[in-house]
């Protein structure tokens, strides 16, 4: 069938199925095509719109030694909030203490191995992907092979 096409069809109709493509990654999203393409989310997760994905954490208590949690699974899109509350049901030495705003969901204060978060002391600093985030644990949205570390320091200002 392709004889009786010229060269002039030939590359209108590849550059109408690219347009398809392209226009189809758009609507099913960013996030959702790497979620396609990645071995543990596949079309089925797609369809039921509740992916799996794996991300990693590595908490340093500031002591020299740093714990690591990794692959640990959340559905799409649940927070860093959500993430240490998973990993304190299995880990009895995380001891993740929280409390959160109940009419603005706002996440006031938190500890984590006994360590409290304070404005004016040492405090517990989130980086997302080596980027410093300054938001509420509970608003940090992570997606698939995200790397979050915790650091309990205290920052100096000049």
């Amino acid at each position: 069938m392709l004889e009786r096409f010229n060269a002039t069809t030939r590359i209108i109709i590849a550059v109408c199925l690219a347009v398809v493509i392209w226009i189809t990654g758009v609507v099913i999203g960013q996030e959702q095509t790497v979620t396609i393409l990645n071995p543990e989310g596949g079309l089925r997760n797609l369809i039921n719109r509740q992916p799996v994905i794996k991300v990693s954490l590595m908490v340093d208590r500031g002591y020299g030694r740093v714990a690591v949690y990794q692959d640990q699974q959340l559905n799409y899109s649940q927070t860093v909030f959500d993430l240490l509350k998973k990993i304190d049901q299995t880990e009895a030495i995380f001891n993740f203490n929280s409390s959160v705003d109940q009419q603005t969901g706002e996440l006031k204060s938190f500890s984590l191995a006994g360590l409290n978060n304070t404005k004016n002391g040492p405090s517990w600093l989130l980086w997302l992907n080596n980027q410093l985030r300054l938001e509420p644990l509970n608003m940090v949205k992570l997606k698939a092979r995200d790397v979050i570390e915790l650091k309990y320091t205290k920052l100096i200002s000049n």
